[in-house]
């Protein structure tokens, strides 16, 4: 599992998050999870109310931002924010967050078909960042999504890609 590297400018993102165990109450990777949950809960309101979100990028990511707390070792708990990037802040709705992500060089894993599903935080974390002669830089990491992204069903997971971003120095 070998990344590219880039480097990336600020972003800004506009979306819902949720603090807890997103887990707790279905496995990994399922939609019934609290993320599942958050997606389906943002992509209404997208369906509703798209217009709300002013400068939105150009770019067709949907981000999923899973951020570390002192807590998460011990209990699990996380929060974990999914959005859409806008080129600035304009008149954010009330139902929305902003996370501001601040410039940085990412290890860019592209992760096709099983390998979505599969221990890729262990692959990451545990074999290839201590070889890589980098360190991890912040306390999250973004999966993002684009039309590559099929599913997690059968034939969806087979043809679906995802890019997993690392922040590192």
């Amino acid at each position: 599992m070998q990344p590219r590297i880039i480097e990336s400018p600020k972003l800004i993102l506009v979306g819902m998050d949720f603090f807890g165990d997103p887990c707790a109450m279905a496995s990994p990777w399922s939609e019934e999870n609290e993320i599942g949950k958050l997606w389906r809960r943002f992509e209404q309101f997208l369906g509703r109310k798209a217009d709300a979100i002013k400068n939105k990028a150009a770019s067709s990511f949907g981000f999923e931002v899973h951020i570390e707390t002192d807590e998460t070792k011990s209990t699990g708990e996380r929060e974990v924010f999914v959005g859409i990037e806008v080129s600035e802040l304009e008149d954010v709705p009330l139902e929305l967050v902003v996370k501001l992500l601040p410039p940085t060089k990412y290890a860019v894993f592209t992760l096709k078909g099983a390998e979505i599903t599969s221990d890729w935080g262990k692959l990451i974390y545990q074999d290839w960042l201590p070889q890589s002669g980098f360190e991890s830089h912040y306390s999250y990491l973004i999966e993002r999504y684009d039309e590559r992204f099929k599913g997690l069903e059968g034939k969806e997971l087979e043809e679906s890609e995802l890019d997993v971003l690392v922040p590192i120095v």
